[in-house]
């Protein structure tokens, strides 16, 4: 699995917004309930509010000019209210609406007596000898439903404006990320691996967005590597059966042809049996090579690395090759560097993997083979190249796959079995090296094969 990316933007934990949360929902309800408070006093203000001098004294004009029913109307007074016109002796001479009637006689001290059962606004002409009251009872003074009501009403009325806000606000920090996630995580599911999931969020939510991307591409690319493997397999099953084919009937032909007709030529019978054994060595060298190669694939534990010089033992190895190439009439390029190269590989498997290479160059290379081996940034690079035919760009990326042949002058016919660059990759990479075609060589074949120096006296 692929280490998470570095988000750009730092992101809090889900944590640390819950605690942001939470702090935030508690600051809110408390805005909610003050805002609430001071709707109420201003609810209790605008409709309870005390009458001030200049109100009674206009109500005062209006009974006295339209009397009292129609002054207590013009002034809108509550229901529960009632006014009265008190003489300087304290009795009732006009009213509406009180229990009392005209001719109430308050006397001095009911009149000046202070009572809990109701309220009263009092008015004195500048011209005095009479007043006027506005009488309010004290339980209906102020409607402790209504006020009770209001400020419930308000208050859940804002509390639900607010918290649709909230919600949503929580919604795109929390809830959208995961439905983001259960939706690409179905898509996943569904075999499409290239789906990318894409939101930013909190930290261990981007966390596990990056983890499940991840995990798609990985698992994407385990299957179409495992498709690749069983086509590959496939493919190799019909090459090995049209490798073997060929040799196998080529065999059985003759071998039918030397029993049946006794009456053959000495020198037919020597042809027919040198084209039965060369046959045989070739389906030989074929199930020799696919066993190799079977066993390269299962196990790495026969290769025994030793920390060898490299140098000097590519000279002592290429001396046994210096025959070949003269016996061929090749011309042939030698540059092995006078350093000391310290690699840590085993020779008797680096030995067959560079064989399988120089006979690649020495079948297809068009009378020119080059060898150099030199240092290059604390590594050992080894470059074998020829001026053969060459190998067309298509082919580059899989030419060291088993049974890769780009034409017909690289068939089974060349004494090949299609077998040796597949099997010299893995040997090389047993060995802890890497090779690799050099795509912008166009004389011929140019491989690249480096190994890590591990020391060098």
């Amino acid at each position: 699995m692929k280490t998470n990316p570095i988000l750009l933007k730092k992101s809090i934990s889900i944590t640390k917004q819950f605690f942001i949360n939470y702090t935030l929902l508690f600051i809110i309800l408390l805005g909610v309930g003050t805002f609430t408070l001071v709707a109420n006093f201003v609810y209790v203000e605008s409709v309870y509010e005390d009458l001030d001098q200049d109100f009674l004294k206009g109500t005062y004009k209006d009974a006295k000019k339209l009397g009292m029913e129609a002054a207590f109307k013009k002034n809108e007074l509550p229901d529960h209210a009632y006014l009265e016109i008190i003489s300087s002796d304290y009795k009732v001479t006009d009213q509406f609406n009180s229990p009392h009637e005209v001719g109430y006689d308050y006397g001095l001290h009911e009149f000046l007596k202070e009572t809990d059962t109701y309220d009263t606004d009092l008015y004195i002409p500048e011209e005095g000898g009479e007043y006027l009251v506005l009488y309010f009872p004290a339980e209906d003074y102020i409607q402790l439903d209504d006020v009770f009501f209001f400020t419930v009403f308000f208050f859940m009325a804002c509390l639900i404006v607010i918290l649709y806000w909230y919600v949503k606000r929580t919604s795109v920090q929390l809830i959208q990320p995961i439905q983001k996630l259960l939706k690409g995580i179905d898509t996943i599911s569904a075999g499409n691996y290239n789906e990318k999931i894409e939101f930013e969020a909190n930290e261990e939510l981007n966390q596990l967005k990056h983890t499940i991307n991840d995990m798609a591409e990985t698992i994407g690319k385990e299957i179409a590597l495992k498709e690749r493997s069983e086509n590959l397999r496939k493919q190799l099953i019909l090459d090995i059966s049209h490798d073997l084919k060929t040799p196998l009937t080529n065999i059985q032909g003759y071998a039918e042809t030397l029993n049946r007709f006794t009456h053959l030529t000495r020198a037919d019978q020597q042809r027919y049996t040198e084209i039965i054994v060369s046959n045989s060595k070739r389906a030989n060298r074929l199930i020799h090579d696919l066993f190799d190669l079977s066993h390269l694939d299962i196990s790495c534990d026969s290769v025994c690395l030793k920390e060898t010089d490299m140098a000097e033992w590519l000279r002592s190895m290429l001396s046994s090759f210096v025959k070949d190439f003269e016996e061929k009439g090749m011309r042939y390029h030698l540059d092995i560097t006078e350093d000391v190269l310290m690699v840590k590989f085993d020779p008797s498997k680096l030995e067959r993997a560079l064989t399988n290479i120089l006979q690649n160059g020495l079948a297809y290379s068009d009378g020119y083979l080059s060898i150099s081996l030199k240092e290059q940034q604390n590594q050992a690079v080894l470059i074998i190249e020829d001026k053969g035919i060459g190998i067309p760009v298509d082919y580059h990326d899989k030419i060291f796959e088993p049974f890769v042949r780009m034409d017909e002058s690289r068939n089974g016919q060349t004494g090949g079995t299609g077998l040796g660059l597949a099997i010299a990759k893995k040997l090389i990479e047993q060995n802890g090296g890497c090779i690799r075609l050099d795509s912008e060589y166009e004389e011929g074949c140019r491989f690249v094969v480096v190994f890590d120096l591990h020391s060098r006296t």
